[in-house]
């Protein structure tokens, strides 16, 4: 698994691209995760546009990134998901507990909107 992340009008930007199995690099993201929400960035759109795989060990990293930006008041969404993780998401009923959009775009005014009303 790879990522890359940015920041953008206050949003933790991160793309994911390859298997989420739940190896180092998985970890390394929930460091990163920490690391931004401690310096005050409540928001994140997880792209996992290139995301094919998942197992129930990257089910639980999701998790946690979402009760990371939850704890502070904050919101994540995943964006992008393919076919198969729609599934996957459905099966375990991750898609009742997670913001989940289509595009990045969609994610972006999701927490747009959550942020108004605020």
């Amino acid at each position: 698994m790879e990522y890359t992340h940015y920041i953008y009008d206050d949003i933790l930007m991160i793309s994911v691209k390859g298997d989420l199995l739940g190896g180092s690099d998985e970890m390394d993201l929930l460091k990163l995760v920490e690391n931004y929400s401690s310096l005050e960035i409540t928001d994140c759109i997880l792209d996992i546009e290139g995301v094919k795989h998942m197992n129930s060990t990257g089910l639980s990293y999701l998790i946690r990134m979402h009760n990371k930006f939850t704890e502070i008041n904050g919101n994540f969404v995943i964006a992008h998901p393919s076919y198969h993780v729609q599934k996957l998401f459905s099966i375990t009923k991750l898609k009742l507990i997670c913001n989940i959009a289509e595009s990045k775009e969609l994610a972006f005014e999701f927490i747009h909107s959550k942020n108004k009303k605020d």
